[in-house]
């Protein structure tokens, strides 16, 4: 397997926060001894999860080892090097339960490859249900037969529960719930590491700081549970008088077929 690793993303691991380097330091410390180890990042969007990734994915590369990125959803994929959809990669059915397994046998070129392979990264994995990863922690058991938590890899899990849950259609909260990571027996397993500050907003604290309270739940909400920035509010407002426009007014057309106010 080779795959290019790009010139910034080798730079990448000087020019980490402290934060981002306290995580990096661990995992590559654990990858280098060849224990076993899962790893939790969490984090908001914007504080650097996805750099981590990069800088882990050049660091083990670069060096001649396997590095697998893989990820929930296509997009999360999509921006890391070599980058496959957890599905893909490891061959994952569409419908999981507690006893469902992956359709790689211990004898194909994926197998081998995750027996090279030094880490798998695993982004927005709360987005996937909790048996799905563990239908891939039992099958990294078969393939590499040793009986602990994914054959005893090193996987890097990263991602925000804030954002995307578990799809599961006509189900309630409860069973959303239960079909979260959070409720897996390898939750407990996983080392947690917080990610907090955000480094796609730091120009503008303002606006982390009011995603933050959304996701928490505490910004004040309007009807419907809708919210209102204020600061969007009041642009929009100024704009509204700057143009001298009544918008509540509705739209009419003029006998030239344009749209008139």
């Amino acid at each position: 397997m080779s795959v290019q690793i790009p010139p910034e993303d080798f730079d990448a691991q000087s020019q980490l926060n402290p934060e981002q380097h306290h995580a990096f330091t661990k995992i590559m410390q654990t990858i280098n001894a060849g224990t076993t180890a899962i790893f939790f990042v969490d984090g908001p969007g914007g504080t650097g999860k996805t750099y981590l990734y990069r800088a882990l994915l050049a660091n083990v590369r670069s060096r001649g080892m396997i590095g697998l990125a893989t990820a929930t959803s296509g997009v999360a994929a999509s921006i890391l090097p070599g980058g496959r959809t957890a599905h893909s990669r490891f061959e994952i059915p569409l419908q999981t339960s507690e006893s469902t397994m992956t359709n790689m046998s211990k004898q194909s070129g994926v197998a081998k490859l995750i027996r090279k392979a030094k880490v798998i990264i695993w982004d927005e994995a709360p987005m996937a249900k909790r048996q799905t990863i563990e239908t891939v922690d039992m099958s990294f058991r078969d393939i590499m037969d040793i009986d602990k938590p994914f054959g005893g890899k090193v996987m890097v899990f990263g991602g925000y529960f804030w954002q995307v849950l578990p799809v599961v259609p006509k189900s309630t909260r409860a069973e959303i719930v239960n079909a979260s990571l959070v409720k897996s027996y390898l939750w407990p397993l996983m080392e947690k590491i917080q990610f907090t500050r955000n480094m796609r907003a730091r120009t503008d604290p303002t606006f982390s700081e009011f995603l933050l309270r959304v996701g928490n739940g505490d910004e004040r909400t309007i009807r419907e549970n809708l919210i209102l920035n204020n600061q969007t509010f009041q642009g929009w407002n100024s704009r509204r008088i700057h143009n001298k426009r009544d918008i509540s007014k509705p739209a009419r057309k003029c006998c030239n077929n344009k749209i008139c106010h």
